[in-house]
């Protein structure tokens, strides 16, 4: 199974779109919306393809960070999702590969994110690439405010 990067475009939007709601139900985000998205992180986007079919994505953007992540110049990973049937294989790691590439080519020193505190997969996850958490943080964005848990990578 070879998992293929590339950049997102604008035609995307709405394998990207299906790609968040399947993987989830809270994540309902339009393909317009999508198009939007992609086309003001553009070069930050990328998408995940098996056999010509796209199974997951990761959208970075260098917003506002919380106070507990300290850096000069960090980068947010702002949504990874993958395919269910596509979970355990690669893809998620691939795409954070992808993303600290882009981050070590645009000078940052620190990935960070934020992540549902019950989300003991993906924590998981996030801590075998790197990550470590910096505690609790009410975030703005989605569906509106709610707190994670915020955790950070540096950038080498």
């Amino acid at each position: 199974m070879e998992i293929h990067i590339r950049e997102a475009t604008p035609a995307d939007a709405a394998a990207l779109s299906a790609i968040g709601i399947a993987a989830s139900s809270k994540h309902e985000v339009s393909p317009v919306r999508y198009a939007e998205d992609i086309a003001r992180c553009l070069g930050a986007v990328y998408v995940a393809e098996l056999a010509d079919s796209a199974v997951g994505y990761i959208m970075l953007r260098n917003d506002d960070h919380p106070h507990i992540v300290e850096a000069r110049s960090p980068i947010q990973v702002w949504r990874l999702y993958v395919l269910p049937e596509f979970h355990g294989k690669g893809v998620a790691a691939s795409l954070m590969s992808r993303a600290l590439s882009h981050a070590r080519r645009g000078k940052h020193d620190v990935v960070w994110l934020g992540v549902s505190e019950h989300n003991e997969r993906a924590i998981a996850f996030y801590g075998k690439q790197g990550f470590r958490a910096l505690g609790m943080h009410r975030l703005h964005g989605g569906a509106g405010p709610h707190d994670d848990l915020v955790m950070s990578c540096p950038v080498s």
